[in-house]
């Protein structure tokens, strides 16, 4: 599962991947891309596995993290504090001489009450998966209500220095063993997926197209999605516009575009590989391995790929 999103609030957005009691990871993997993002948090260009560092803060949730935060109790009187200021005079010692003075002061005001909340201190380690890929971890965390705050912490802590993490089991199984897709695509939910619930994931996307073009659309997704596809993306970058229904066993992957007058694009296993490109690559380069023209014979080409 990966979350590509600017923050969560609560554990709903990750409570179907992982059971009650159980033990996961948040982290990151393609630690390659990151590398600016990497220097900026502290960690060391050579990547060491078990190399650690708590993340140096690049905005209010790793500051929080570092550095801890105040609670201010506004349901209490308002007490005196004071603020250190660096004050600066000149000194008279006669009508020539002149001395630039300066000290630090305490400017008392009155405030509300503040309780200072301890810094989770939440560690980043490079740690590694069995195929030898490393990737960022954070500590191990049990999965419960009880929890929620820290689990909840940790996931915005990636959010905000890598904008978005993925889950693995406490051994650094992935929890949901499909690939990856990045740059281009963001991966919706894995397994069998109705078509109404698919309908309402892609809502978003399909309401870009013009409202003539719509029902044509969402036509062909439906027919495609009656053969249980087990692999969903939709799509970003040079690939804007276009949701892939995937069917891993067959090693067959459709890229339908939302835009009226195009294509349906098929692609083998190599679609990790190809995923990394723009449509222009892909279509100079003849890498699909079918092309689908949206012409009369489309469901009879559809029916006739997928039914192998």
């Amino acid at each position: 599962m990966l979350l590509d999103q600017k923050r969560i609030r609560s554990l709903s957005s990750i409570k179907k991947f992982v059971k009650d009691g159980n033990k996961f990871i948040v982290g990151v993997q393609g630690i390659a891309q990151f590398a600016d993002k990497l220097n900026r948090a502290g960690l060391s260009a050579d990547l060491t596995v078990g190399e650690t560092i708590l993340p140096a803060p690049v905005g209010p949730i790793s500051l929080y993290n570092a550095e801890g935060k105040y609670l201010i109790r506004r349901d209490l009187p308002m007490e005196k504090s004071y603020s250190s200021r660096d004050w600066h005079w000149k000194e008279f010692n006669g009508p020539y001489d002149r001395v630039e003075r300066s000290k630090i002061v305490d400017v008392p005001h009155n405030r509300y009450p503040r309780v200072f909340i301890e810094p989770p201190s939440i560690e980043l380690s490079i740690s590694v998966l069995a195929d030898k890929q490393k990737v960022i971890v954070g500590p191990v965390l049990e999965f419960s209500e009880k929890n929620e705050k820290m689990i909840v912490h940790v996931v915005n802590l990636f959010l905000e220095l890598f904008g978005e993490c993925q889950f693995f089991s406490s051994d650094l199984e992935p929890i949901v063993n499909i690939p990856v897709k990045r740059l281009n695509w963001k991966i919706l939910p894995p397994g069998e997926m109705p078509w109404n619930q698919l309908k309402r994931e892609i809502d978003p996307f399909i309401r870009k197209a013009p409202k003539g073009n719509q029902p044509v659309i969402l036509y062909r997704l439906e027919m495609i999605n009656k053969y249980q596809p087990d692999f969903r993306a939709v799509g970003h970058g040079g690939f804007n516009g276009y949701i892939v229904l995937g069917f891993q066993k067959k090693k067959i992957f459709t890229l339908e575009s939302i835009f009226y007058g195009n294509a349906t694009y098929v692609f083998g296993d190599n679609w990790e590989e190809l995923s990394k490109k723009t449509k222009a690559e892909i279509l100079n380069e003849k890498l699909q391995k079918e092309r689908i023209i949206h012409r009369e014979g489309w469901d009879k080409n559809i029916n006739q790929l997928l039914k192998k």
